[in-house]
């Protein structure tokens, strides 16, 4: 009987031990190093079945042919003449010196924990390196910005292909980005030179990605408000979900520098950037082998910290062009005909004729920033309104981009979030039920003999990290029903319970919430964060949908 008793024991430490170390890896670099092998691994047999590539030699240069072709596959002749033509006439800069405060600040916005870049040197060597470090670094950046120059060793950037969906095809090619590793001294730079070329518009309102206070959900939730106030006052509307090809991928630099200069961002920057974007050289990483080096021509890095901010200032002509153009819908003297969260984009328009109007200004505005629309994941959606009177047809010719026949569908997945034609939340209610039971048999498999404290903390984790449920508003209650047993049967499979067991007193017993105080806590929160935020649109919202 002892015996049983302290096998049990041990079988239990271990599980919490097991437990222990996925949280706290979870947020660690080793967490993400294990899915960048899990990725290299389906790669390796993308390799195999594409390339009739057998070694990892042929797998390297497989995938740096691929980047090289990538980031290199669009046409800058004309626009470099022409900023390098403006770029001698101006005058110099004023800024002299990069100070030791201005590095300290920089260095404690890094984040820690990250991997180490081309050079091998991890953001703590920096973090904790102290005053001394700190002076040499301010000197040094002080030399690069003054002279408009970067040593090679600093702008060498590493690839490494990783898995985008992996329930998607893992033959095709776009199936995969690059995270690209670059030396952690440059993203302190970086986060230098980011204070001093940000330029805030009127028109970032309708941007919601890489933005301080803002969600996926808040940008759905501004979506979602719009269709509702014209199907409620009797008004058809059409929805382009649109998708581009590679957005980050084929940013051309020298337009963006055109951009930055009609900002009046400071020259020495925008010739830092010139000469660093121009040079800057990269290889690809397979396991331990290294391919040659390529250059890089367009493209915005990924995990840079000045990337989320060029690309959004790149696509914000698009968004100005579009709002602009006073078509599609407008609430009050607002337009709300699009919406975006860094590259993906949703066209409003009450009308056909105004939505292929907008789809045409897209186009034109794309091909100038030799951006491609991807027509067969761009949909359109119709959404009727509510009075049957007023419903003008069931049907209507489908749209283009381009000479490119757009789909309708009656429901797309919008940042995580489904969107359907009539416009209620049961298939997105649908979905949270599917992952629910998904997190809950992945604990049960790997948790099962875990003590009940530790079990707490991974259903917190795991199992109450509901996405965007806040925006539930239309709903039947059968399907809210499910969700509600659903939640119910997670606990009890979980934790061990029958299913005749008392869930007020497990919810009791266990500290957990119970179903309808999730519900609300969300709902709560989801309000919460559209009072608070700063964007002039939800705030316009927040007023005139009261």
């Amino acid at each position: 009987m002892a015996l049983r008793y302290c096998r049990r024991h041990s079988e239990q430490l271990k599980a919490d031990a097991r437990a222990k170390d996925l949280l706290d890896t979870y947020n660690s670099h080793k967490f993400w190093k294990g899915i960048q092998r899990e990725s290299r691994s389906k790669a390796t047999k993308y390799a195999t079945k594409v390339g009739d590539a057998t070694g990892e030699s042929d797998i390297c240069i497989m995938w740096r042919n691929h980047f090289n072709s990538l980031y290199n596959s669009v046409s800058i002749a004309d626009e470099k003449e022409k900023i390098l033509s403006q770029l001698g006439k101006k005058k110099d800069s004023n800024i002299s010196v990069i100070d030791v405060d201005t590095i300290i600040g920089a260095v404690r916005k890094q984040n820690k924990g990250k991997s180490a870049g081309p050079n091998g040197l991890f953001m703590e060597t920096f973090v904790y390196g102290g005053l001394r470090l700190w002076t040499h670094l301010s000197l040094l950046l002080t030399f690069c910005v003054r002279h408009c120059y970067l040593p090679r060793s600093m702008i060498v950037t590493e690839f490494v292909p990783l898995l985008k969906d992996k329930n998607g095809d893992i033959s095709d090619v776009n199936n995969y980005r690059a995270i690209a590793l670059a030396n952690v001294e440059t993203k302190i730079l970086e986060t230098v030179i980011l204070d001093m070329i940000q330029t805030n518009h009127k028109f970032d309102s309708y941007q919601f990605g890489f933005k301080k206070g803002h969600s996926t959900g808040l940008c759905t939730s501004a979506v979602k408000q719009t269709i509702e106030y014209y199907t409620s006052h009797g008004s058809h509307v059409f929805a382009c979900f649109v998708d581009f090809t590679k957005a980050f991928d084929r940013v051309n630099y020298w337009k963006l520098f055109n951009q930055l200069l009609s900002d009046g961002v400071d020259l020495i920057f925008v010739r830092l950037l010139v000469f660093w974007y121009t040079e800057q050289q990269g290889y690809v990483r397979w396991r331990n082998v290294i391919s040659d080096f390529f250059l890089i021509g367009n493209g915005t890095k990924q995990g840079g910290v000045l990337s989320p901010y060029l690309f959004t200032r790149y696509v914000r002509d698009i968004i100005a062009n579009i709002v602009q153009s006073c078509t599609g819908c407008a609430i009050g003297n607002v337009f709300t005909n699009i919406f975006a969260y860094a590259d993906d984009m949703i066209l409003l328009a009450p009308s056909w004729a105004a939505m292929q109007q907008l789809l045409d200004l897209l186009h034109f505005y794309c091909e100038e920033l030799d951006i491609v629309c991807n027509s067969k994941k761009t949909v359109c959606m119709m959404f009727k309104p509510r009075c049957k009177d007023k419903i003008v047809a069931d049907e209507f010719p489908p749209f283009s981009i381009g000479s490119q026949k757009l789909m309708y569908v009656d429901k797309f997945k919008y940042l995580g979030h489904i969107i359907n034609d009539r416009l209620n939340d049961n298939d997105d209610i649908c979905r949270e039920i599917k992952n629910l039971f998904t997190r809950c048999n992945m604990l049960i498999t790997r948790f099962k003999k875990c003590s009940a404290e530790v079990k707490c903390v991974l259903f917190r984790t795991y199992c109450l990290c509901v996405y965007n449920i806040g925006l539930w508003k239309y709903y039947n209650t059968t399907v809210i029903n499910k969700f509600r047993s659903a939640y119910h049967k997670s606990i009890k499979k979980f934790f061990g319970f029958s299913r005749m067991d008392s869930m007020t007193n497990i919810l009791l017993l266990l500290k957990l919430p119970s179903f309808g105080t999730v519900m609300h806590n969300a709902s709560v929160l989801a309000h919460a964060q559209r009072l608070r935020v700063q964007n002039s649109i939800i705030q316009y919202l927040n007023e005139i949908l009261v």
